[in-house]
């Protein structure tokens, strides 16, 4: 994907503009994934890239609520496995919260210019990745740390922090301590 040089003077003021981003935000995994180490590795992402992150780059994703990282797993679901039920290794689930603060957040749900909004378009089509990944390569090597994009589900927002952009304490667990406390209690029973 190439980006026309409208687009790209807007993404390049957008990028001179970003913000700060800090809050609690939601983040939905299966259980191979309950360690609360394994929630904010970026590991994931890293072998595999996904959605404005392309492979080799670690990074977590989360969603600005609950129902949104809950339509954020069945979207995957759909597109990976069509109609059918998640398969129950991937039950049970579990919901954290995750406390993200990064210095320079792009925020990609603000209005933007038609060229770029044609590009984010395309970009969030449920099955296409490789646009979203070409922009993200862009603003990566800008150095923003994060990136609030909407949901391809059609409703809700969600965040992607670029792990090797950001200090070591940008996305931590929010109840780490009392998460890892009830799990040790669970195998301990």
């Amino acid at each position: 994907m190439r980006l026309g040089r409208a687009a790209k003077a807007h993404l390049l003021e957008l990028i001179s503009r970003a913000a700060p981003l800090h809050g609690d935000f939601f983040r939905s995994v299966a259980f191979r994934h309950f360690h609360p180490d394994n929630v904010v590795s970026g590991e994931g992402t890293r072998l595999h890239g996904g959605r404005f992150v392309p492979s080799g780059i670690a990074a977590v994703y989360a969603s600005f609520d609950e129902q949104t990282a809950l339509r954020e797993v069945t979207a995957r679901k759909s597109l990976l496995g069509g109609r059918k039920p998640i398969e129950f290794r991937n039950y049970p689930r579990m919901i954290y919260v995750l406390r993200i603060s990064t210095k320079r957040n792009l925020d990609l749900s603000v209005s933007m210019g038609p060229d770029l909004q044609k590009v984010l378009t395309q970009a969030l089509r449920p099955t296409e990745h490789k646009a979203s990944q070409a922009l993200a390569e862009f603003w990566i090597d800008g150095g923003i740390e994060s990136v609030v994009f909407p949901s391809a589900t059609g409703s809700g927002r969600n965040v992607v922090v670029y792990l090797p952009n950001s200090a070591a304490d940008s996305v931590i667990v929010h109840n780490r301590a009392a998460v890892l406390a009830a799990l040790r209690s669970q195998t301990s029973d």
